[in-house]
């Protein structure tokens, strides 16, 4: 684990209010450890204008405190880097970005949905069906292939632009199964390869590109088309003209072919991804109504006029008229599925301010588990500390119940009050195993409100029976 700087804040970092003092202490370590470091700069920014910065040198007994006050609702981002005593970066301690939000029950869209809203996705989806879409290419992929599954490379034909490109995989064993769609993030590049052994999976390709090529062939083959795709003010400002509308007409492709399929059990389909495949799962789960489950991470695209408002910068396309029917947040209500959705809350490309306004505008069943400390690679962090809110329309006090609940593999539990970490603050669930009475158990609070994968679907881990 070596060193690294440790950061906590004085209570759970999801829970503060406008006006609570946010606390940052600032620890340098070694193996879990208390250490020393020469220098430490640190930099607050937030998301109501406040900005500060200072340089100190640090150790386990002296370790750096950071406060702020939050004055509307949003998030305060501590950014530190560690320097050496010839003031140059200290490698050996990672830069780490840590932050705390308040009030973000309040963070909503900060735009109005265009009037012909439905009507344009409603037309580009009816494009889709009328479409007779048929496979103009199909190679079999044998390398790396688990026994028992069938997978090709494949393209199909789309009405506008290039075709839809995706990596599928199919069990080879009759029956009927569930599907799961990935997408890919931001970036010139193939679709992967993902197998499941009981499901049918498919990766879509965002640009209807070879999936055979290697990345420097396809880099050296599209740069000069694909540089910078989607970021086009002047393609942006038209709904028609905006590079986002045939990504997600080869997508909606993709779907329905895989609807066509004999081998799909009809019930399950599940949309997935991270980043830009986030924003793609989103859009999809508002615009098909057979999208059963919405898996996301550091999701994109959210609340794009945000920095208007004063919130701090992400990356992406800067905000035009197009955009408007486009943006991540703007599809959250149409979604009629259960959401599980996953950031960090060190993501400098996509702020937890938007990521957090999207999970509060989705109206359904919903997770969000925030990992401090992560960017938005969502790489591992040391001490590792995660943060949930869930909402459960059948609940929508979010208090965990008492009684009886049964997990998906069939045992039942007895849960008979709450608790709370001394040391994160999560809340916990005091519980009992019914086969077994004599033990008394204790989990966090949200593994009540989870999903696990079983059968090539995303479900409940338990549900609550009475």
């Amino acid at each position: 684990m070596a060193k690294y700087l440790k950061c906590t804040t004085n209570k759970n970092p999801l829970e503060y209010t406008c006006g609570e003092k946010i606390v940052f202490t600032v620890t340098p370590k070694e193996n879990r450890n208390n250490s020393y470091c020469r220098f430490v700069k640190w930099e607050l920014l937030t998301d109501d204008g406040k900005s500060d910065e200072g340089l100190c040198s640090c150790d386990g007994n002296n370790p750096i405190v950071v406060e702020t006050v939050m004055d509307k609702p949003g998030f305060a981002r501590l950014t530190c880097t560690a320097y050496d005593e010839n003031r140059g970066i200290d490698e050996s301690f990672p830069r780490i970005v840590v932050s705390a939000g308040a009030d973000l029950d309040r963070l909503t869209y900060l735009d109005t949905l265009p009037d012909d809203f439905n009507e344009y996705w409603a037309d580009l989806k009816d494009t889709v069906d009328s479409f007779k879409s048929e496979v103009i290419y199909k190679r079999e992929i044998t390398k790396g292939i688990p026994d028992g599954l069938k997978c090709y490379d494949i393209r199909l034909s789309t009405p506008e632009g290039r075709p839809a490109s995706a990596t599928l995989s199919v069990p080879e064993a009759e029956g009927k199964y569930p599907i799961i769609v990935y997408f890919q993030g931001y970036g010139i590049a193939g679709s992967n390869n993902s197998t499941q052994k009981d499901a049918i999976t498919m990766v879509i390709n965002a640009h209807g590109i070879e999936n055979d090529l290697c990345g420097t062939e396809l880099v050296y083959k599209y740069e000069k088309e694909l540089n910078d795709y989607g970021l086009s003010e002047e393609e942006n400002s038209s709904n028609m003209t905006t590079y986002w509308r045939g990504m997600m007409m080869r997508d909606l492709i993709g779907l329905k072919f895989l609807k066509s399929l004999p081998q799909w059990d009809g019930e399950n389909l599940t949309v997935s991804g991270g980043s830009q495949g986030a924003y793609q799962s989103t859009v999809m789960a508002s615009v098909d109504p057979d999208v059963t489950f919405l898996d996301i991470s550091v999701p994109w695209f959210c609340n794009l006029r945000a920095e208007e408002f004063g919130f701090m910068n992400g990356w992406r396309a800067k905000f035009a008229e197009g955009l408007r029917y486009f943006d991540t947040v703007a599809h959250a209500t149409r979604v009629k599925c259960p959401v599980r959705m996953k950031i960090g809350l060190g993501d400098y490309c996509c702020p937890p301010s938007t990521t957090v306004t999207l999970y509060n505008a989705f109206k359904t069943e919903k997770t969000l588990e925030a990992v401090q400390g992560a960017f938005h690679e969502m790489q591992f962090v040391p001490e590792e500390e995660r943060f949930y809110k869930s909402y459960n329309p059948q609940n929508p006090t979010g208090e965990l119940r008492t009684g009886i609940y049964r997990d998906y593999q069939g045992n039942e539990y007895q849960v008979m009050g709450k608790g709370y970490d001394g040391e994160t603050g999560n809340k916990l669930a005091i519980y009992k195993s019914l086969s077994d009475p004599s033990k008394t158990l204790v989990c966090p609070e949200h593994i009540f409100d989870s999903y696990v994968y079983c059968d090539g679907r995303i479900i409940k881990k338990y549900e609550f029976i009475k």
